[in-house]
């Protein structure tokens, strides 16, 4: 039919209706039978496109399922995450001066780079299963970031992986499977805290600035590595591939003792040299080892006082409190 006899109709439609003959809806229903508008090709355009889309959706759904897996989506999106972590903290920090906030935000952004590396080692794994070396490389290249953003707060984490590294891969390649405690191995913590301690120094004493901060994430490092190797060796001794508490009493005895003469050190370097971190952990640490001594040396040869050494535990547990307490809230400038 032609365009001008279907407006003819609609005419006589609107003409019953008019009458009462027909309602509305009825008259609706029989019009759409009679369209009064000439054709238009952009009808077939529109079309093709919702086809043309469909079609170009499945085929991407097809092409997924056979060549992207799951983990290549995982890869990208921690990469995208990273990146735009990373950017934003700079921006933040830069441009608003919400230095904190962009710190916080770089510190994400090398957490998502630390979860690439791990979906990375995963998808190109081989089976070796040497999960130490891994948290080394996320460790190195955590170190890398924290150089180029200049941000101690990414060092920290780098800190803490090489920790979990250090003991770990020393473990697996000697293959004693107790990584922590099951070699000679206080010692090597003993070693390489000193080495933190000489970074530490090195950062405080050639660096300005920025990269002089990072002196406190190494001397922290290398303070926790040398206390902890001395208090596993004044509980266990000196020992190799088995880790063993039937040491002799003198053996753990001079490493309690060792023990204490560095914290004396370290509160003394402390009043020397003004550094407050010294002090910290001399104070700490030596309490520690007050009480370790006590528990194996006179604890254990008179377990039946349990109840003298309760109430001297607790007592003096109290006291500790009470001293500690009153320092703290001493003021700092006292003429």
């Amino acid at each position: 039919m032609s365009v001008k006899l279907n407006r003819r109709i609609n005419a006589e439609l609107d003409v019953l209706v008019a009458q009462n003959v027909l309602s509305v809806g009825e008259a609706l229903r029989i019009a759409e039978r009679y369209p009064t508008t000439a054709w238009s090709v952009l009808v077939l355009v529109r079309w093709f496109t919702i086809l043309g889309a469909v079609a170009a959706g499945a085929g991407a759904v097809i092409l997924a399922n056979e060549y992207v897996k799951a983990i290549r989506l995982a890869e990208a999106g921690l990469s995208l995450a990273m990146v735009a972590l990373i950017w934003l903290g700079r921006y933040l920090a830069s441009a608003k001066g919400l230095l904190k906030t962009g710190a916080a935000l770089e510190m994400a952004g090398g957490f998502a780079l630390q979860g690439l590396i791990f979906v990375v080692a995963v998808d190109f794994s081989h089976g070796s299963k040497n999960w130490p070396l891994l948290i080394g490389i996320q460790s190195l290249a955590l170190a890398v970031l924290a150089y180029v953003l200049k941000n101690r707060l990414v060092l920290i984490h780098a800190a803490v992986c090489f920790f979990a590294f250090f003991g770990g891969e020393t473990g697996y390649v000697s293959g004693w499977g107790a990584y922590w405690l099951s070699m000679t191995y206080p010692l090597r913590f003993l070693a390489v805290g000193f080495v933190f301690l000489a970074i530490a120094w090195l950062h405080a004493a050639l660096f300005e600035r920025t990269y002089q901060s990072f002196s406190r994430v190494y001397a922290h490092l290398g303070l926790i590595d040398i206390h902890f190797a001395l208090w596993f060796l004044s509980v266990f001794g000196y020992f190799s591939e088995t880790v063993r508490w039937n040491a002799s009493g003198g053996e753990r005895a001079t490493f309690s003792a060792l023990w204490a003469l560095v914290s004396a050190v370290s509160l003394w370097l402390a009043g020397a040299i003004g550094q407050g971190i010294l002090k910290s952990y001399g104070t700490t640490f030596l309490i520690i080892n007050l009480y370790t001594f006590y528990f194996q040396f006179v604890v254990d040869n008179s377990a039946g006082l349990w109840w003298l050494h309760l109430l001297a535990v607790g007592g003096s547990l109290v006291w500790l409190g009470f001293v500690l307490e009153r320092r703290l809230r001493r003021p700092r400038n006292v003429s």
